[in-house]
Protein backbone atom coordinates (compact mmCIF):
# COMPACT_ATOMS: atom_id res chain seq x y z
CA UNK A 1 0.00 0.00 0.00
CA UNK A 2 1.47 3.47 -0.93
CA UNK A 3 0.69 4.72 2.70
CA UNK A 4 2.72 1.99 3.90
CA UNK A 5 5.51 2.00 1.75
CA UNK A 6 5.56 6.00 2.36
CA UNK A 7 5.87 5.34 6.07
CA UNK A 8 8.53 2.51 5.78
CA UNK A 9 10.59 4.88 3.70
CA UNK A 10 10.40 7.85 6.11
CA UNK A 11 11.26 5.15 8.66
CA UNK A 12 14.64 5.00 7.22
CA UNK A 13 14.97 8.05 6.42
CA UNK A 14 14.69 8.81 10.30
CA UNK A 15 16.39 5.84 11.65
CA UNK A 16 19.26 6.15 14.33
CA UNK A 17 21.99 6.68 12.16
CA UNK A 18 21.35 9.46 9.57
CA UNK A 19 19.59 11.21 13.07
CA UNK A 20 22.91 11.13 14.17
CA UNK A 21 24.28 12.39 10.80
CA UNK A 22 21.93 15.38 10.74
CA UNK A 23 22.99 16.67 13.87
CA UNK A 24 26.60 16.38 12.54
CA UNK A 25 25.52 18.48 9.87
CA UNK A 26 23.89 20.65 12.08
CA UNK A 27 27.02 20.88 14.38
CA UNK A 28 29.46 21.60 11.18
CA UNK A 29 27.45 24.48 9.94
CA UNK A 30 26.53 25.86 13.61
CA UNK A 31 31.06 25.81 13.31
CA UNK A 32 31.30 27.07 10.17
CA UNK A 33 28.85 30.26 11.52
CA UNK A 34 30.79 31.01 13.90
CA UNK A 35 34.02 31.18 11.74
CA UNK A 36 32.18 33.19 9.11
CA UNK A 37 32.50 36.11 11.36
CA UNK A 38 36.73 35.58 10.85
CA UNK A 39 36.58 34.75 7.36
CA UNK A 40 34.13 38.73 7.03
CA UNK A 41 36.12 40.62 9.32
CA UNK A 42 39.72 39.18 8.49
CA UNK A 43 40.73 39.15 4.45
CA UNK A 44 43.54 36.69 5.27
CA UNK A 45 40.96 34.12 5.70
CA UNK A 46 38.74 35.42 2.99
CA UNK A 47 39.25 32.07 1.56
CA UNK A 48 37.14 30.16 4.47
CA UNK A 49 33.86 30.85 2.51
CA UNK A 50 35.27 28.37 -0.30
CA UNK A 51 36.50 25.37 2.35
CA UNK A 52 33.08 23.80 3.32
CA UNK A 53 32.12 23.42 -0.90
CA UNK A 54 35.22 21.85 -1.24
CA UNK A 55 35.78 20.02 1.54
CA UNK A 56 31.98 18.48 0.69
CA UNK A 57 33.09 17.95 -2.87
CA UNK A 58 36.32 16.12 -1.43
CA UNK A 59 33.19 13.86 0.56
CA UNK A 60 31.49 13.02 -2.23
CA UNK A 61 34.43 12.20 -4.54
CA UNK A 62 35.33 9.27 -1.86
CA UNK A 63 31.86 8.21 -1.23
CA UNK A 64 31.46 5.71 -4.08
CA UNK A 65 34.92 3.66 -3.27
CA UNK A 66 33.98 3.81 0.20
CA UNK A 67 34.84 0.49 2.26
CA UNK A 68 32.28 -2.27 3.45
CA UNK A 69 30.38 -1.45 6.46
CA UNK A 70 32.12 -2.62 9.28
CA UNK A 71 30.28 -1.28 12.38
CA UNK A 72 31.91 -0.98 15.75
CA UNK A 73 30.58 -0.14 19.22
CA UNK A 74 31.80 -0.37 22.50
CA UNK A 75 30.44 1.34 25.64
CA UNK A 76 33.94 3.41 25.91
CA UNK A 77 33.06 5.14 22.43
CA UNK A 78 29.23 6.05 23.53
CA UNK A 79 30.49 7.87 26.48
CA UNK A 80 33.32 9.66 24.66
CA UNK A 81 30.66 10.77 22.15
CA UNK A 82 28.55 12.02 24.94
CA UNK A 83 30.99 13.38 26.56
CA UNK A 84 31.94 15.42 23.18
CA UNK A 85 28.38 16.42 22.44
CA UNK A 86 28.00 17.69 26.47
CA UNK A 87 30.99 20.38 25.26
CA UNK A 88 28.62 21.94 22.98
CA UNK A 89 27.37 24.25 26.07
CA UNK A 90 30.38 25.45 27.27
CA UNK A 91 31.73 26.12 24.16
CA UNK A 92 28.51 28.03 22.99
CA UNK A 93 28.18 30.08 26.03
CA UNK A 94 32.28 31.19 25.37
CA UNK A 95 31.82 32.11 22.40
CA UNK A 96 29.35 34.18 22.25
CA UNK A 97 31.76 36.60 24.78
CA UNK A 98 34.33 35.84 22.52
CA UNK A 99 33.98 35.70 19.30
CA UNK A 100 37.30 36.08 18.35
CA UNK A 101 39.30 33.34 20.48
CA UNK A 102 40.64 31.49 18.04
CA UNK A 103 42.00 28.67 20.96
CA UNK A 104 38.40 27.84 21.06
CA UNK A 105 38.15 27.70 17.25
CA UNK A 106 40.35 25.22 17.37
CA UNK A 107 39.01 23.15 20.06
CA UNK A 108 35.14 23.64 18.63
CA UNK A 109 36.71 22.27 15.39
CA UNK A 110 38.67 19.25 17.49
CA UNK A 111 35.07 18.31 18.83
CA UNK A 112 32.82 18.20 16.06
CA UNK A 113 35.40 16.29 14.04
CA UNK A 114 35.90 13.79 16.93
CA UNK A 115 32.06 13.67 16.80
CA UNK A 116 32.58 12.77 13.28
CA UNK A 117 35.15 10.46 13.76
CA UNK A 118 33.00 8.86 16.18
CA UNK A 119 30.19 8.37 14.07
CA UNK A 120 32.47 7.13 11.11
CA UNK A 121 34.04 4.34 13.29
CA UNK A 122 30.60 3.43 14.42
CA UNK A 123 29.13 2.63 11.27
CA UNK A 124 32.04 1.61 8.84
CA UNK A 125 34.77 0.97 11.61
CA UNK A 126 38.31 1.93 10.94
CA UNK A 127 38.33 1.10 7.37
CA UNK A 128 35.54 3.92 7.12
CA UNK A 129 37.73 6.48 9.38
CA UNK A 130 40.36 6.45 7.08
CA UNK A 131 38.73 6.43 4.17
CA UNK A 132 37.33 9.80 5.36
CA UNK A 133 39.55 11.41 7.33
CA UNK A 134 41.90 13.23 4.74
CA UNK A 135 38.43 14.57 3.63
CA UNK A 136 37.33 15.56 7.09
CA UNK A 137 40.79 17.25 8.15
CA UNK A 138 40.65 19.54 4.76
CA UNK A 139 37.68 21.22 6.76
CA UNK A 140 40.54 22.67 9.21
CA UNK A 141 41.73 24.99 6.63
CA UNK A 142 39.05 27.08 7.24
CA UNK A 143 39.96 27.90 10.78
CA UNK A 144 42.42 30.89 11.61
CA UNK A 145 46.07 29.95 12.82
CA UNK A 146 46.57 30.70 16.50
CA UNK A 147 47.37 34.69 16.70
CA UNK A 148 50.93 33.63 18.32
CA UNK A 149 51.75 31.19 14.90
CA UNK A 150 50.18 33.72 12.79
CA UNK A 151 52.09 36.50 13.75
CA UNK A 152 54.97 34.62 13.82
CA UNK A 153 55.04 32.86 10.68
CA UNK A 154 53.82 35.88 8.76
CA UNK A 155 55.48 38.33 9.89
CA UNK A 156 58.44 36.26 9.64
CA UNK A 157 57.48 35.81 5.51
CA UNK A 158 56.36 39.45 5.43
CA UNK A 159 60.43 40.46 6.56
CA UNK A 160 61.65 37.80 4.31
CA UNK A 161 59.80 39.28 1.40
CA UNK A 162 60.58 42.78 2.48
CA UNK A 163 64.23 41.99 2.55
CA UNK A 164 64.19 40.11 -0.76
CA UNK A 165 62.44 43.13 -2.70
CA UNK A 166 64.78 45.59 -1.36
CA UNK A 167 68.11 43.78 -2.27
CA UNK A 168 65.64 43.26 -6.36
CA UNK A 169 65.58 46.99 -5.72
CA UNK A 170 69.49 47.47 -5.49
CA UNK A 171 69.76 45.21 -8.53
CA UNK A 172 67.58 47.24 -10.38
CA UNK A 173 69.47 50.66 -9.23
CA UNK A 174 66.65 51.81 -6.86
CA UNK A 175 68.05 52.82 -3.01
CA UNK A 176 65.86 51.49 -0.82
CA UNK A 177 65.63 50.48 2.99
CA UNK A 178 63.89 47.91 4.83
CA UNK A 179 62.28 49.01 7.99
CA UNK A 180 60.33 45.94 9.07
CA UNK A 181 57.89 45.23 6.57
CA UNK A 182 58.51 48.49 4.90
CA UNK A 183 60.30 49.45 2.18
CA UNK A 184 61.77 52.97 1.70
CA UNK A 185 62.10 54.85 -1.36
CA UNK A 186 63.51 57.95 -2.27
CA UNK A 187 60.02 59.46 -2.90
CA UNK A 188 58.80 58.27 0.24
CA UNK A 189 57.40 54.83 2.11
CA UNK A 190 55.76 51.57 0.41
CA UNK A 191 53.91 50.80 3.19
CA UNK A 192 52.54 47.28 4.12
CA UNK A 193 48.92 47.71 2.48
CA UNK A 194 50.88 47.75 -0.26
CA UNK A 195 53.88 45.94 -0.93
CA UNK A 196 53.17 42.85 1.99
CA UNK A 197 49.36 42.36 1.85
CA UNK A 198 50.25 39.92 -0.75
CA UNK A 199 51.60 37.39 1.53
CA UNK A 200 48.42 36.70 2.41
CA UNK A 201 48.15 34.45 -0.52
CA UNK A 202 50.26 32.19 1.15
CA UNK A 203 46.78 30.48 3.19
CA UNK A 204 45.01 30.46 0.19
CA UNK A 205 47.62 28.65 -1.61
CA UNK A 206 48.37 26.08 1.43
CA UNK A 207 44.65 25.46 1.31
CA UNK A 208 44.71 24.74 -2.65
CA UNK A 209 47.74 22.94 -2.49
CA UNK A 210 45.96 20.35 0.40
CA UNK A 211 42.48 20.26 -2.17
CA UNK A 212 44.37 19.24 -5.10
CA UNK A 213 46.46 16.43 -2.98
CA UNK A 214 43.52 15.22 -1.92
CA UNK A 215 41.32 15.39 -4.96
CA UNK A 216 44.21 13.55 -6.49
CA UNK A 217 44.65 11.04 -4.04
CA UNK A 218 48.66 11.92 -3.54
CA UNK A 219 50.95 9.80 -1.69
CA UNK A 220 52.20 11.40 1.64
CA UNK A 221 55.72 12.71 -0.32
CA UNK A 222 53.28 14.60 -3.08
CA UNK A 223 51.34 15.88 -0.94
CA UNK A 224 54.17 17.17 0.92
CA UNK A 225 56.39 18.43 -2.31
CA UNK A 226 53.06 19.88 -3.29
CA UNK A 227 52.68 22.11 0.17
CA UNK A 228 56.54 23.03 -0.48
CA UNK A 229 56.41 24.01 -4.31
CA UNK A 230 53.56 26.28 -3.21
CA UNK A 231 55.00 27.98 -0.61
CA UNK A 232 58.08 28.59 -2.90
CA UNK A 233 55.77 29.84 -5.76
CA UNK A 234 54.36 32.27 -2.92
CA UNK A 235 57.62 33.72 -1.87
CA UNK A 236 58.83 34.00 -5.88
CA UNK A 237 55.14 35.73 -6.72
CA UNK A 238 55.13 38.17 -3.85
CA UNK A 239 58.71 38.96 -4.25
CA UNK A 240 58.62 39.78 -8.38
CA UNK A 241 54.99 41.57 -6.61
CA UNK A 242 56.64 43.88 -4.00
CA UNK A 243 59.70 44.24 -6.76
CA UNK A 244 57.29 45.81 -9.11
CA UNK A 245 55.61 48.49 -6.81
CA UNK A 246 58.63 49.63 -5.77
CA UNK A 247 59.59 50.31 -9.31
CA UNK A 248 56.69 51.68 -9.72
CA UNK A 249 56.88 54.25 -6.35
CA UNK A 250 60.11 55.44 -7.60
CA UNK A 251 59.67 56.00 -10.97
CA UNK A 252 56.07 56.91 -11.48
CA UNK A 253 55.11 57.90 -7.87
CA UNK A 254 53.28 56.74 -4.78
CA UNK A 255 50.08 57.54 -6.52
CA UNK A 256 51.05 55.46 -9.47
CA UNK A 257 51.82 52.61 -7.57
CA UNK A 258 48.78 52.69 -5.42
CA UNK A 259 46.85 53.13 -8.60
CA UNK A 260 48.59 49.82 -9.55
CA UNK A 261 48.46 47.90 -6.30
CA UNK A 262 45.59 45.62 -6.67
CA UNK A 263 46.25 44.69 -10.66
CA UNK A 264 49.28 43.43 -9.29
CA UNK A 265 47.71 41.36 -6.47
CA UNK A 266 45.24 39.92 -9.11
CA UNK A 267 47.97 38.80 -11.37
CA UNK A 268 50.07 37.14 -8.60
CA UNK A 269 47.11 35.08 -7.72
CA UNK A 270 46.29 34.52 -11.75
CA UNK A 271 50.01 33.27 -11.38
CA UNK A 272 50.19 31.09 -8.29
CA UNK A 273 46.58 29.25 -8.99
CA UNK A 274 47.04 28.07 -12.24
CA UNK A 275 50.61 27.12 -12.12
CA UNK A 276 49.42 24.71 -8.48
CA UNK A 277 47.24 23.11 -10.82
CA UNK A 278 49.75 22.69 -13.85
CA UNK A 279 52.38 21.16 -10.94
CA UNK A 280 49.68 18.98 -9.44
CA UNK A 281 48.89 17.32 -13.01
CA UNK A 282 52.54 17.12 -13.30
CA UNK A 283 52.69 14.62 -10.31
CA UNK A 284 49.56 13.32 -10.73
CA UNK A 285 50.49 8.91 -11.51
CA UNK A 286 50.12 8.19 -14.89
CA UNK A 287 48.78 5.30 -14.17
CA UNK A 288 45.77 5.51 -11.74
CA UNK A 289 46.65 3.39 -8.11
CA UNK A 290 45.39 0.32 -7.66
CA UNK A 291 42.20 0.97 -4.98
CA UNK A 292 42.44 -0.73 -1.44
CA UNK A 293 38.98 -0.63 -1.16
CA UNK A 294 36.14 -2.15 -2.63
CA UNK A 295 33.47 -1.60 -5.19
CA UNK A 296 30.75 0.80 -4.66
CA UNK A 297 27.64 -0.66 -2.35
CA UNK A 298 24.43 -0.76 -3.62
CA UNK A 299 22.83 -3.60 -2.09
CA UNK A 300 23.57 -6.87 -0.32
CA UNK A 301 25.15 -7.56 2.83
CA UNK A 302 27.57 -4.90 4.58
CA UNK A 303 25.53 -2.09 2.15
CA UNK A 304 22.91 -1.05 5.43
CA UNK A 305 24.07 0.73 7.97
CA UNK A 306 24.03 -0.84 11.75
CA UNK A 307 20.71 -0.40 13.76
CA UNK A 308 20.90 2.11 16.56
CA UNK A 309 18.18 3.05 18.72
CA UNK A 310 16.01 6.25 17.00
CA UNK A 311 16.16 7.52 20.28
CA UNK A 312 19.94 8.53 20.17
CA UNK A 313 19.48 10.81 17.32
CA UNK A 314 16.20 12.02 18.77
CA UNK A 315 18.04 13.14 21.57
CA UNK A 316 21.23 14.55 20.01
CA UNK A 317 18.94 16.78 17.82
CA UNK A 318 17.30 18.18 20.91
CA UNK A 319 20.30 18.63 22.48
CA UNK A 320 21.77 20.89 20.25
CA UNK A 321 18.53 22.99 20.24
CA UNK A 322 18.42 23.06 23.95
CA UNK A 323 21.79 24.40 23.55
CA UNK A 324 20.82 27.44 21.66
CA UNK A 325 17.74 28.20 24.29
CA UNK A 326 20.34 28.21 27.10
CA UNK A 327 22.25 30.64 25.05
CA UNK A 328 20.08 32.94 24.56
CA UNK A 329 18.50 32.62 27.46
CA UNK A 330 21.51 33.37 29.62
CA UNK A 331 22.79 36.06 27.79
CA UNK A 332 19.43 37.93 27.37
CA UNK A 333 18.99 37.71 31.33
CA UNK A 334 22.11 38.85 32.20
CA UNK A 335 21.93 42.20 28.77
CA UNK A 336 18.99 43.68 30.55
CA UNK A 337 20.83 43.61 33.68
CA UNK A 338 23.56 45.34 32.57
CA UNK A 339 24.42 49.46 33.11
CA UNK A 340 25.46 52.06 30.53
CA UNK A 341 29.42 52.38 31.32
CA UNK A 342 31.17 55.71 31.25
CA UNK A 343 30.51 57.67 28.25
CA UNK A 344 33.35 59.80 27.49
CA UNK A 345 35.24 61.38 24.62
CA UNK A 346 38.70 62.72 23.71
CA UNK A 347 39.68 66.40 23.87
CA UNK A 348 42.60 66.72 21.69
CA UNK A 349 44.80 69.26 22.72
CA UNK A 350 44.59 71.66 19.35
CA UNK A 351 46.28 74.69 20.74
CA UNK A 352 49.70 72.30 21.20
CA UNK A 353 52.85 73.22 19.11
CA UNK A 354 52.86 71.04 16.30
CA UNK A 355 49.09 69.78 16.37
CA UNK A 356 46.97 68.45 13.51
CA UNK A 357 44.27 66.28 12.50
CA UNK A 358 45.53 63.23 11.23
CA UNK A 359 42.72 60.26 10.02
CA UNK A 360 43.83 56.44 9.97
CA UNK A 361 44.24 54.53 6.87
CA UNK A 362 41.23 53.80 4.72
CA UNK A 363 42.63 50.40 4.34
CA UNK A 364 42.47 49.93 7.83
CA UNK A 365 39.52 51.29 8.62
CA UNK A 366 37.84 49.06 5.77
CA UNK A 367 39.36 45.95 7.44
CA UNK A 368 38.75 47.38 11.04
CA UNK A 369 34.87 48.16 9.91
CA UNK A 370 34.64 50.40 13.13
CA UNK A 371 31.86 52.88 13.11
CA UNK A 372 33.76 55.96 13.63
CA UNK A 373 37.41 56.95 14.19
CA UNK A 374 39.45 60.03 15.00
CA UNK A 375 43.43 60.79 15.02
CA UNK A 376 45.89 63.84 15.99
CA UNK A 377 49.11 64.40 16.87
CA UNK A 378 51.10 67.55 18.48
CA UNK A 379 53.86 68.37 20.93
CA UNK A 380 53.99 69.68 24.23
CA UNK A 381 55.73 71.81 25.96
CA UNK A 382 58.81 69.62 26.70
CA UNK A 383 59.19 68.55 23.31
CA UNK A 384 57.25 65.19 23.63
CA UNK A 385 55.85 63.96 20.43
CA UNK A 386 52.61 62.50 20.96
CA UNK A 387 50.04 60.83 18.72
CA UNK A 388 47.04 59.04 19.19
CA UNK A 389 43.43 57.98 17.79
CA UNK A 390 39.96 56.99 18.86
CA UNK A 391 37.92 53.88 17.27
CA UNK A 392 34.32 53.02 17.85
CA UNK A 393 32.41 50.35 16.97
CA UNK A 394 28.71 50.07 17.66
CA UNK A 395 26.95 47.44 18.98
CA UNK A 396 27.47 44.12 17.03
CA UNK A 397 28.13 40.55 17.06
CA UNK A 398 31.94 41.35 15.48
CA UNK A 399 32.18 44.68 17.98
CA UNK A 400 34.41 43.23 20.56
CA UNK A 401 36.16 40.88 17.67
CA UNK A 402 36.55 43.91 15.62
CA UNK A 403 37.95 46.11 18.21
CA UNK A 404 40.88 43.78 19.50
CA UNK A 405 42.57 42.91 16.30
CA UNK A 406 43.89 46.51 16.80
CA UNK A 407 46.45 46.24 19.10
CA UNK A 408 49.97 47.42 19.49
CA UNK A 409 51.64 44.20 19.71
CA UNK A 410 50.02 43.32 16.00
CA UNK A 411 50.92 46.40 14.64
CA UNK A 412 53.82 47.88 15.36
CA UNK A 413 56.25 44.97 14.54
CA UNK A 414 54.72 45.20 10.85
CA UNK A 415 56.30 48.54 10.42
CA UNK A 416 59.70 47.80 12.16
CA UNK A 417 59.45 48.64 15.48
CA UNK A 418 60.85 45.64 17.89
CA UNK A 419 58.72 45.12 21.10
CA UNK A 420 61.05 46.47 24.13
CA UNK A 421 59.12 46.31 27.20
CA UNK A 422 55.68 45.06 28.58
CA UNK A 423 54.83 46.92 31.64
CA UNK A 424 51.77 44.97 32.28
CA UNK A 425 48.25 47.08 32.64
CA UNK A 426 48.21 50.50 34.31
CA UNK A 427 45.39 51.92 35.53
CA UNK A 428 44.83 56.28 35.67
CA UNK A 429 42.10 58.87 36.62
CA UNK A 430 40.72 60.45 33.79
CA UNK A 431 37.89 63.13 33.80
CA UNK A 432 36.63 61.81 37.11
CA UNK A 433 36.40 58.02 35.98
CA UNK A 434 39.07 55.61 35.50
CA UNK A 435 40.66 53.98 32.30
CA UNK A 436 42.89 50.74 32.00
CA UNK A 437 45.52 50.72 29.51
CA UNK A 438 48.08 47.92 28.47
CA UNK A 439 51.77 50.02 28.38
CA UNK A 440 54.27 48.66 26.14
CA UNK A 441 57.64 50.27 24.56
CA UNK A 442 58.96 49.80 20.88
CA UNK A 443 61.93 50.70 19.42
CA UNK A 444 61.81 52.22 16.06
CA UNK A 445 65.47 52.26 14.74
CA UNK A 446 67.56 54.54 17.60
CA UNK A 447 63.86 55.43 19.13
CA UNK A 448 61.92 54.85 21.99
CA UNK A 449 58.22 55.34 21.70
CA UNK A 450 55.75 54.46 24.53
CA UNK A 451 52.35 52.76 23.80
CA UNK A 452 49.11 52.87 25.74
CA UNK A 453 46.03 51.25 24.42
CA UNK A 454 42.92 50.70 26.05
CA UNK A 455 40.02 49.04 25.30
CA UNK A 456 36.40 50.14 26.48
CA UNK A 457 33.16 48.51 26.96
CA UNK A 458 29.77 50.47 26.67
CA UNK A 459 28.26 48.36 28.96
CA UNK A 460 29.55 46.90 32.18
CA UNK A 461 27.86 44.44 34.71
CA UNK A 462 26.46 46.37 37.80
CA UNK A 463 28.20 43.56 40.07
CA UNK A 464 31.68 44.80 39.30
CA UNK A 465 32.51 48.01 37.97
CA UNK A 466 35.51 47.66 35.36
CA UNK A 467 36.04 43.83 33.74
CA UNK A 468 39.42 42.96 32.82
CA UNK A 469 39.82 43.44 28.90
CA UNK A 470 43.27 42.02 28.07
CA UNK A 471 42.38 39.11 26.73
CA UNK A 472 43.28 37.04 29.62
CA UNK A 473 41.89 33.12 30.58
CA UNK A 474 40.18 34.98 33.85
CA UNK A 475 38.81 38.48 31.52
CA UNK A 476 37.45 35.98 28.62
CA UNK A 477 35.20 33.97 31.29
CA UNK A 478 34.47 36.85 33.47
CA UNK A 479 32.60 38.27 30.33
CA UNK A 480 30.60 35.00 30.15
CA UNK A 481 29.24 35.09 33.97
CA UNK A 482 28.66 38.68 32.97
CA UNK A 483 26.67 37.92 30.00
CA UNK A 484 28.47 40.65 28.02
CA UNK A 485 28.16 40.23 24.49
CA UNK A 486 27.45 42.85 21.11
CA UNK A 487 28.26 45.66 23.25
CA UNK A 488 29.91 48.43 22.03
CA UNK A 489 33.25 49.32 21.58
CA UNK A 490 35.96 51.75 21.99
CA UNK A 491 40.04 51.81 21.21
CA UNK A 492 42.05 54.65 22.56
CA UNK A 493 45.69 54.38 22.20
CA UNK A 494 48.31 57.14 22.80
CA UNK A 495 52.00 56.92 21.49
CA UNK A 496 54.66 59.12 22.84
CA UNK A 497 57.93 59.68 22.19
CA UNK A 498 60.49 61.44 24.93
CA UNK A 499 60.53 59.69 27.91
CA UNK A 500 63.09 57.87 28.91
CA UNK A 501 61.90 55.33 30.99
CA UNK A 502 58.59 53.62 31.45
CA UNK A 503 58.17 55.08 35.16
CA UNK A 504 58.58 58.20 33.38
CA UNK A 505 56.27 57.35 30.43
CA UNK A 506 53.28 56.86 32.71
CA UNK A 507 53.99 60.09 35.08
CA UNK A 508 53.89 61.88 31.68
CA UNK A 509 50.43 59.58 30.75
CA UNK A 510 49.07 60.63 34.10
CA UNK A 511 49.30 64.04 34.19
CA UNK A 512 47.69 64.50 30.32
CA UNK A 513 44.72 62.22 30.73
CA UNK A 514 42.26 64.13 32.75
CA UNK A 515 42.90 66.34 29.46
CA UNK A 516 42.10 64.57 26.86
CA UNK A 517 39.65 61.61 28.02
CA UNK A 518 36.58 63.95 29.31
CA UNK A 519 33.55 62.99 30.21
CA UNK A 520 30.56 63.60 28.22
Amino acid sequence: MPGVGIGFSLASMLSGPRLILIALTALWLLLFNVLREEWQVNPQYGYGFLVPLLGLSLLWQRWPDRPPVAPTASAGLIALTFGLLALQLPFQLVQEANPEWRLLYWLHAIQVLGLTFGWLYFVGGKSWLHHFAPALLFLLMSIPWPMGVERAVIQGLMQFVAAMTTEVAGWMGIPAVQHGNLIEVGVGVVGIEEACSGVRSLQSALMISLFLGEMYRFSALRRTSLLGASIVLVLIANVARTSFLVWAAANRGLQQMEAWHDLAGNIVMWIILPSLMGLALLLKPKVAPVASVSSPQTSGEGSQLPALPRWIGIAALTWLFAVQGVTELWYRSHERQLIANVDWSVAWPEKEPGFARTAVPEKSLAMLRCSQSEAARWQDDSGNHWSGFLLHWEPGRNSEQLAKGHRPDICFPAIGARLAGDFGRVTLAADGFDLTFRHQSFEVGPQTIHVFFCLWSEKISPNEKVLREDNSYDSRFQAVLAGKRNLGQKVFEIVVQGPDTGDAAVALFKSELPKLARRK
